[in-house]
């Protein structure tokens, strides 16, 4: 069996029946078993708390309040329909498969952590892991993912519109992937806000994605490239993707769950690696713009207010600022989903 999974013959014809089969197993896995995760979670009283989201407004404390004792780190879900999905249906050689997946993983770590010292008190003012230790471990970890890109032969980055050309970095590699996996680790954990909201942009972003791992979408331009075959990449993206199914089966409002830390940071680190490894990094403006939309909004008012004193947005992140104005939420996380889906689609119909 394990020669049939590392043989040239399963890597050819069967990829797209593969891919198909990734996707259905961790759809069951998590749409079946998070059930009983969510009643761990129960028992090990690992439940949301708000009751130090500093949120000043009072409707909005109060909207918020309502979702005090919904068991978080469902990020748990995901990792455990991810990693069978993927490890039965993927290439056994496949090195961009296990970074992808070593990615997921140290991430989805990085946010037990964070995790648990909130739920359990044991954080600064119960807020988890100070962002001076954070940010520093999703760096670290980008550039060790970055070396190992570059070892592989991934020294260059794809710019739409040079024909498929791709401009050689060398060692800027390292940096840029950090740099990417950091943004977008934490551009998912600050969207997570809404039932289903980060979920089903997550599953927005890793259509396009998948696709462009199943390519090459032009062999001239793959040629062109020189970069490692990251066809293996679709079998993960199709594992999360059905993962991100399942997990919505109990996120959906009103969530029985919450993906917590443990998710939000895999799946936003995850999603930025694939796009360096599928060369659509610049792409990402689009196929994450809600994640990204959301992030700018929390950084700039935080920097905003360190410089002036003042706010430059009514609230941060952008979510909030309908949530405000007595937007229903099923409403406002659908609106974001088909503004998400519809910018998404841009990238496809280009390249």
């Amino acid at each position: 069996m394990l020669h049939f999974l590392t043989s040239a013959a399963f890597e050819g014809p069967y990829l797209h029946f593969r891919v198909l089969g990734a996707f259905l197993t961790a759809l069951l896995i998590a749409a079946l078993g998070g059930r009983g995760v969510i009643a761990w979670l129960r028992r090990r009283k690992l439940e949301e708390r708000t009751d130090k989201t500093p949120i000043e407004d009072e409707g909005l404390r109060e909207e918020i309040m309502k979702k005090v004792g919904t068991p978080t780190m469902g990020g748990l879900i995901l990792l455990g329909a991810l990693l069978p999905a993927a490890l039965l249906w993927g290439n056994a050689r496949s090195v961009p498969l296990w970074l992808a997946l070593g990615c997921f993983v140290a991430l989805a770590e990085l946010g037990m952590v964070d995790d648990w010292l909130k739920l359990t008190g044991e954080g600064h003012r119960d807020r988890g892991l100070l962002l001076r230790y954070k940010l520093p471990v999703q760096g670290l970890l980008g550039c060790v993912l970055g070396a190992v890109w570059l070892h592989m032969g991934g020294a260059r980055i794809y710019v739409p519109g040079l024909h498929g050309w791709g401009i050689a970095v060398g060692v800027l590699m390292v940096p840029w992937v950090a740099l990417i996996v950091a943004t977008m680790s934490n551009a998912v954990n600050v969207t997570d806000g809404l039932d289903g909201l980060a979920g089903g942009l997550g599953l927005v972003a890793l259509l396009p994605l998948g696709l462009f791992a199943l390519g090459p979408w032009d062999g001239a331009a793959q040629a062109r490239l020189c970069g490692p075959d990251v066809t293996e990449v679709s079998i993960f993206c199709a594992a999360l993707g059905g993962a991100m199914l399942g997990f919505l089966w109990h996120n959906a409002h009103p969530a029985r769950v919450f993906m917590g830390d443990t998710g939000s940071l895999a799946l936003g680190g995850s999603l930025g690696l694939v796009a360096v490894m599928v060369r659509a990094e610049l792409w990402l403006p689009l196929i994450a713009f809600a994640f990204l939309a959301e992030f700018a909004s929390s950084v700039l008012q935080v920097l905003w207010f360190k410089a002036t004193g003042r706010r430059i947005l009514p609230i941060a992140p952008l979510h909030h600022i309908w949530q405000r104005r007595g937007t229903p939420e099923t409403r406002l996380v659908a609106r974001f989903w088909i503004v998400g889906l519809a910018l998404a689609l841009i990238p496809l119909l280009l390249r």
